[in-house]
Order: C-alpha cells, then structure tokens, then sequence
C-alpha cells in the first residue's frame, strides 16, 4: 500500500509519531520540527485543547507535514484516550476530519461505531484510508480471540487493521506476535499492525516487523502509549536489523 511517497507493508516497519501537544500553536510546531525525520504523524486530537474544532486546524497541520502522511486519530477514554464523549460526537468529529480529505490516514476504533462500514464508505469518498483499531490496556486475550478481533476488523472494509494489547507476561508477547504472523500470512495484502504494550512488549515494537507488523509508533517529548521508544533510536534500531539481514 502506498500513502502519499511511502509504501507500507512492505519491508521495513514505518516509523509512526503521535503529537499530543495541547494548542493549535504548539500542534504545528511540533510537526514542522518532526516532518523531515518520521514516516508516518499521528496527530491525536483527543489531547486538543478545543477538540470539536479539529477539523478547523487540519489544513495547517497538513501543510506542517510535507509529504508525510497524516494519521489523524481521537482516543476514546475507553481505549486509553483523552476524548469522553458518545458514540454519535466521535463519529461527527472523524467525518469532519474526513471531509477535506487532509488526512491521509483516519484511526477508527472497533467498538466506537455502530455503522462503522457507512463511516469508512464516506472515507473512501474523500480518498481517506482508515485504519480500524481495537485496544486493551488490561491484557491479552487468548491467541484465538486476537485473530477474531483481526478477522472482524478486516471485515469492516478497514485499509489497515491495528491490534494494541497489554501483556501479563512474556507467553503474552508470544501470543501476540504469534497471531500477527499468522494473520498476515493468510491476508498478505491486508496491512496489519500489532503491539504488545508496556516494558514487557517493548520487543515487539522493534521486531513485530519480522512477523507482518508494518507501522511501529516511537515517541518524541510524551509517549502516548505504555513502551514507546525514543522514535529516533527506533529508527536507528530498525536500521540495523534490516541491514544486517542483507
């Protein structure tokens, strides 16, 4: 799949950053200042000071990124977010999101949508991709569970489809790399990107790429999730794995 210059699924795992800065100043400043050394920017407008006006800010944030692509992404509360509002507020902010066509990419959670298939056709219509994801924050479900969330997920129409687990021990890490290869064998042109949260899973953040993983999520200034890695000696560590196996 190619996003703008980039082509995922394919190789190296692309380095994803979220912004999580709270202004709109320091939102676009923080993505000039990143836009050159990153893959992928997440902009997590769950953390905007004024989130109902995401999309009012989208355009300066899409100059701010070049020719990066843009994954525009509102966490609920839920699933380890900031955004406490209801089903139809979530979706009325991601069509609005959508509606430019500034994003690239455009996260949607699982369980957030009741008609998720009619939200990602209106996507589609302004050439959006999305990515469908699903998040626990508490542990990680047996192997089978995992792949039937992927499977569904698929099933919705989703571009990519996005796994985030948090692991009890190092059989969980297992589990979850194990279901990402799998997965990825059985529907190669399905992009699928996996991680095993916290201390525990760092590993699969440098590796999950060796099992199908293909977008991995580095930090600058605030991790937005449990074992995020500086994102430039995750660049660097993905470096040399890729070039020692030539």
């Amino acid at each position: 799949m190619k996003i703008r210059n980039l082509e995922i699924n394919k190789g190296r795992p692309a380095v994803c950053v979220p912004v999580t800065d709270r202004t709109a100043e320091d939102i676009v400043s923080h993505v000039s200042e990143i836009t050159e050394q990153t893959d992928i920017i997440e902009w997590r407008i769950d953390y905007y000071d004024d989130v109902d006006r995401s999309a009012m800010i989208l355009p300066e944030i899409r100059e701010a990124a070049g020719d990066r692509p843009l994954l525009v992404t509102l966490r609920t509360e839920q699933e380890g977010g900031e955004f406490r509002g209801n089903s139809s507020g979530y979706t009325d902010i991601l069509n609005r999101c959508a509606a430019d066509g500034n994003a690239d990419l455009i996260d949607v959670e699982y369980r957030a949508v009741p008609d998720i298939a009619r939200l990602l056709d209106f996507f589609h219509e302004k050439n959006v991709r999305s990515v469908v994801s699903h998040h626990d924050f508490h542990e990680t479900p047996d192997e089978k569970e995992m792949y039937a969330m992927l499977e569904a997920m698929a099933d919705t129409g989703a571009d990519i489809v996005k796994l985030a687990v948090m692991p009890q021990t190092v059989h969980d890490v297992l589990a979850l790399l194990s279901v990402t290869y799998r997965f990825h064998a059985l529907h190669p042109k399905t992009p699928v990107v996996t991680m095993s949260m916290g201390r525990l899973g760092v590993v699969s953040r440098i590796a999950g790429g060796t099992f199908g993983s293909c977008i991995t999520f580095g930090a600058d200034r605030v991790a937005s999730a449990p074992g995020q890695l500086e994102y430039l000696e995750l660049k660097q560590i993905l470096r040399i794995l890729d070039e020692a196996g030539k």
